[in-house]
């Protein structure tokens, strides 16, 4: 994967308009683990109803499970998982 962090000035929908502050290369099962591990934490520390109250929405407890159930498919059996 290769993930960009652009800065957008005011209103621009277009990544043309922004300017790269920050690029990496990672591998899916990296950004994957990241992202499963950073959502565990914030469960843990607000519980769900709290990460509504911090953050306005509902906690994306089907798509976290969503995401861990196709990452364990993908480390047992690369060949399984789309990419």
């Amino acid at each position: 994967m290769w993930i960009r962090l652009l800065q957008l000035p005011d209103d621009a929908k277009h990544d043309n308009a922004g300017t790269e502050i920050w690029s990496t290369q990672q591998s899916v099962d990296a950004v994957a683990r990241a992202v499963i591990r950073c959502f565990d934490e914030v469960a843990t520390k607000y519980d769900e109803s709290g990460y509504r109250g911090k953050w306005g929405d509902h906690f994306p407890r089907t798509e976290l499970e969503a995401l861990r159930s196709l990452w364990r498919t993908h480390r047992s059996d690369p060949a399984a998982c789309p990419r």
